[in-house]
């Protein structure tokens, strides 16, 4: 029974850490220091920047050290720096705000992977994997829902100070509630496994997936109204590609557990990777909600299987540093994203971006094939929970 209330306490801040990334997309709108776009596109790179950086450090240290005590720090370090940014009284102070957030969460998704590969094992772990995942696609429906309404009735403020709140109350559970499962590194860390072939092709075939999926995160509404679509409709077909998500990260991990790690990618990914080249040749508004629906169903059956791979390669004792190191070089691909998208739209459409994205989803397929054989050690795990 422990072994899923750390599903649920590692969910929760998995949760916080990825809602806080979003809110300034919201709360931005409803500022009286009336952000310009410069400021927006500033608030989001440094928090995106400080968030990388922590990413190899937060890996090894959970290692070291154990997740209970990094995982607290992490989400104290989100409180206080979200009630600074809700406190903000000019655009300086939310950079600094913003810069402390990134900081603190990222610690928080290598450090609960960690968590949950020392407390479940074999297909207890992908189904714990799965649950866990459901923390993305619900922080995206959530922040659309939830946060309008807060900024509206309480004021912009308050969106930041719910969430400090929140991220202190999840930090008092994990200090009440939490053993350190998963200490295995015995006070040291260990840089060496960051090198091996196997962590270098996790890195390389994340990068490839996610570079795909920032692009169209950060365009894919902009290509909605380029076509003709009201803001109205092309907010509501954006927000399709995360609803399916919430059943399709539950599934996977049964789906993992079942077929296995590799059958999985490789219904997985070449799906999601048809779904974006829909959008390259569809513009009725009923196939393109239809392909948002498939494409958020297939690409949140990927995000588990990514987290499960990387606790496999790590094992009990590793798996914050290789989730650390991977996580690392998916995230980046991000910053990558936005920057290189406009020069492959910009001359020749968003078609040929499309496509250009479907290709590098199928490209990720090669190096998560020569980790074949690396996934077939989910099955030789004794299956269940600690």
């Amino acid at each position: 029974m422990r072994g899923y209330l750390y599903v649920v306490l590692a969910s929760t801040s998995f949760f916080l850490s990825y809602y806080s990334r979003l809110a300034w997309s919201v709360l931005s709108t409803y500022s009286s220091l009336r952000p310009t776009p410069y400021d927006d596109g500033l608030i989001f790179s440094l928090f995106f920047a400080a968030y990388i950086i922590v990413q190899v450090p937060s890996g090894l240290v959970s290692d070291a050290i154990g997740p209970k005590a990094v995982l607290t720090a992490a989400l104290l370090g989100l409180a206080a720096s979200s009630v600074l940014s809700g406190l903000a009284g000019s655009m300086v102070v939310e950079y600094i705000g913003s810069i402390l957030m990134g900081f603190s969460a990222g610690w928080i998704y290598p450090t609960t992977v960690k968590l949950l590969s020392g407390s479940f094992e074999g297909g207890g772990l992908a189904r714990a994997m799965g649950y866990y995942s459901l923390a993305w696609p619900l922080s995206v429906v959530l922040l659309g829902v939830g946060l309008p309404a807060v900024a509206e009735d309480l004021g912009w403020r308050w969106g930041y100070y719910l969430i400090g709140v929140a991220s202190a109350a999840v930090a008092v559970a994990v200090i009440a509630l939490m053993k350190d499962a998963g200490r295995r590194g015995n006070g040291s860390l260990s840089l060496r496994v960051l090198a091996t072939r196997k962590v270098a092709l996790l890195s390389i075939g994340g990068f490839l997936f996610y570079y795909a999926y920032w692009t169209f995160a950060f365009y894919a509404y902009d290509y909605l109204r380029s076509i003709g679509m009201s803001g109205v409709l092309a907010g509501e077909i954006y927000s399709m590609t995360a609803v399916a998500g919430i059943a399709s990260t539950v599934l996977a991990g049964y789906m993992i557990a079942r077929i296995g790690l590799w059958r999985a990618f490789l219904l997985s990914i070449p799906l999601y990777g048809l779904t974006i080249l829909g959008f390259a040749f569809l513009r009725a508004p009923i196939w393109l909600a239809f392909m948002a629906l498939a494409m958020g169903f297939f690409r949140f059956m990927i995000t588990p299987s990514n987290s499960t791979l990387a606790s496999v390669l790590g094992g009990p004792d590793r798996s914050g540093s290789v989730t650390g190191a991977a996580n690392f070089f998916w995230q980046l691909s991000g910053v990558i994203a936005g920057a290189a998208a406009p020069l492959i739209f910009v001359p020749l459409g968003y078609g040929s971006l499309w496509v250009s994205m479907a290709a590098m989803v199928f490209a990720s397929l090669i190096p998560y094939a020569m980790l074949r054989g690396a996934m077939s050690m989910l099955s030789s795990y004794r299956k269940g929970t600690r």
